[in-house]
């Protein structure tokens, strides 16, 4: 369990506009926890030669008096209602906002766990299809996730909703959107629960979108898409939970129609074609999802001098290029012990520098 001091300090750090997942998880696995990254950010924000903007202590209160209001809680990696699977992607979550019953979501943990996204303009029979499907996935003991969207993401929850839905928000999470689905997200509360990554009031905006769609393809075993367009948003949580190596269910759609474009192409590049519920029941009837987490707090011990950061760094800048490289492949290079590389990194991150990419690459930042 983390101390309440510990929970601060990683809050404040999550909160601040210039540091992202991916730096925020380099800052905990360089220092070991969010009290030391905190203390060491002024320096590190001195040696980038960027003033690091830090949230402050009075935004953080504010935001913990607003959660208590409205009895939603702040959710961190090691808490044991961090589901399970999201702990595992590429940079989950700093911290997640909850609403909901604790006991049911433990509960949903040990079920298998599916999400379900597609076109918010969906027809008719997509949208009778999803919700029967849902509501019978449900009652053979699957907990649905979705994004609270109209279309096919509220058919998904209104489906479920009778055995407990999880719904995954890109915004804040005492915003209901769209405003038409105030009375499901009530309901959602009531009978199952809702996560947000984003801060207390945090609006809708596009770019927050993709960020979301990355919980809905982390939470879950495999996602189901429902119409999708060529170019969609489903599709983007589509090939996220490709590289999260979960499984991918496609329905097939009238090769004519826009909005099963992207459907049609997901099984012609190998998705799981579904006609109907017990396709996806068969497959996961017997698949054992190790469920860990596979967060390494890697402390730095030893002190590192300025002058010998300051070599590091131009060593570094002078081996890299646009073309990303491992970080393994860097410090085999540079033949620089890998703490100092590491903190090195960091330094240049936080300065916009370099560019960090999945996989453990690395590369130039456009304007180097």
């Amino acid at each position: 369990m983390l101390s309440k001091e510990e929970k601060f300090a990683r809050l404040k750090i999550a909160r601040s506009e210039s540091i992202g997942p991916s730096t925020f998880w380099n800052l905990i696995n360089t220092y070991g926890s969010g009290e030391r990254a905190l203390r060491a950010i002024p320096k590190l924000s001195q040696n980038s030669s960027k003033n690091i903007a830090l949230c402050s202590d009075e935004q953080i209160n504010e935001e913990i008096q607003a959660m208590k209001s409205i009895g939603a809680r702040f959710i961190f990696l090691e808490d044991e209602l961090f589901p399970p699977l999201l702990r595992n992607i590429p940079d989950p979550p700093p911290v997640l906002s909850f609403l909901g019953d604790k006991e049911k979501v433990l509960s949903f943990y040990k079920k298998n766990i599916i999400s379900v996204v597609g076109a918010r303009n969906a027809s008719i029979h997509a949208n009778k299809f999803c919700n029967s499907l849902c509501k019978e996935l449900s009652e053979k003991d699957v907990v649905v996730v979705s994004g609270l969207a109209r279309g096919i993401d509220a058919s998904a929850h209104i489906g479920s909703l009778a055995k407990g839905t999880i719904a995954i928000l890109a915004n804040g999470i005492n915003i209901a959107y769209p405003q038409e689905n105030l009375k499901l997200y009530n309901e959602i509360i009531k009978k199952g629960c809702i996560f947000a990554e984003m801060p207390f009031n945090t609006s809708p905006q596009p770019q927050l979108f993709p960020r979301r769609n990355r919980i809905i393809a982390g939470i879950s075993y495999a996602t189901i898409v429902i119409e999708a367009a060529e170019q969609s948003g489903s599709l983007i949580t589509a090939k996220m939970a490709l590289e999260y190596n979960r499984d991918v269910f496609a329905i097939p759609g009238f090769p004519l129609d826009p909005r099963s474009v992207g459907c049609n192409k997901l099984i012609k590049d190998g998705a799981i074609l579904v006609q109907c519920a017990q396709d996806i029941l068969d497959q996961i009837e017997n698949r054992k999802i190790i469920q860990k987490n596979s967060f390494e707090n890697k402390s730095v011990t030893t002190k590192i001098s300025d002058a010998d950061l300051e070599k590091t760094r131009k060593k570094i800048l002078n081996s890299l290029s646009s073309v990303p490289i491992t970080i393994d492949e860097l410090i085999s290079c540079i033949k620089v012990s890998p703490q100092e590389v590491l903190t090195a990194l960091l330094e240049l991150e936080l300065a916009n520098k370099i560019v960090r990419l999945h996989g453990q690459r690395i590369c130039l930042a456009l304007d180097n």
